[in-house]
């Protein structure tokens, strides 16, 4: 691979960023961070492209979300990444990239999946599996921002090993923070007595209430998971216009 180059504030250009952190999330998932020679700044959700060249010219291009929110006061970036079998770009991250790596990017990119300080809404963050990702970047940019206006978020993943961000999201003591609702599809934690089903019409009907006015909601996960969602939020009343949708990973 190239050497590294001076990040511009152009997000269309490419440029370098050298691994500095990779810290294991859940089987198959990994945090990356990045170090560039410039602030980086982007709005919670939007996401980068990491491309990969090979000897013989041929490229892969993959799109990650920021993992963190940044406001240009720092020079590194955090990705979290899936392993997809398959793919073309992750399957060699996870093989060969180490601490001090360099790999080409560009961005931010995207404006329709982001939460900025100017929503004056409360919000409810649903995310599946790996599609908690840009809904962890908007819960701390939130949390930076002491907005008065709440915001909850929804996680179902499979079970407590899959979880990403357990450290935040999921406590040595198995108590969820306060704006966290957790529930476990297939294997449920020893002693919980939270959520343990797809997200369903009664969950999110209990959830909303919660709220003294109807919520803007982001959701993110698999494409079944996102269609699906949607509809009930639509259902239960939400307008389809404050209603965000994107899909993320596997769409099995």
């Amino acid at each position: 691979m190239n050497n590294g180059t001076t990040q511009t504030s152009n997000p269309s250009e490419w440029r370098f960023g050298t691994v500095t952190g990779i810290r294991p999330e859940a089987p198959g998932l990994r945090s990356y961070t990045f170090a560039f020679d410039t602030p980086v700044k982007h709005d919670a959700g939007q996401h980068y492209e990491i491309r990969l060249t090979a000897e013989d010219g041929y490229q892969a291009a993959r799109l990650y979300s920021a993992a963190m929110p940044a406001n240009g006061t720092s020079s590194t970036l955090q990705l979290t990444i899936a392993l997809m079998p398959n793919g073309e770009v992750s399957p060699y991250i996870f093989n060969n990239v180490k601490i001090g790596s360099q790999l080409e990017m560009r961005g931010p990119l995207g404006r329709y999946f982001i939460w900025t300080p100017e929503v004056k809404d409360s919000v409810l963050l649903i995310g599946g599996g790996s599609g908690v990702v840009p809904l962890r970047a908007m819960r701390i940019a939130h949390q930076h921002e002491c907005c008065e206006a709440p915001m909850k978020l929804l996680y179902s993943v499979k079970s407590e090993l899959d979880m990403a961000y357990k450290y935040e999201l999921f406590p040595n003591n198995g108590t969820p923070p306060d704006d966290v609702i957790m529930t476990f599809t297939e294997h449920t934690p020893d002693g919980w007595k939270g959520p343990s089903r797809r997200i369903d019409a009664t969950m999110l009907d209990e959830i909303l209430k919660s709220y003294k006015t109807k919520p803007r909601a982001y959701v993110c996960g698999p494409t079944p998971m996102v269609e699906a969602v949607t509809q009930l939020l639509v259902q239960a009343g939400l307008d389809p216009n404050k209603i965000s949708a994107e899909r993320f990973g596997s769409t099995g």
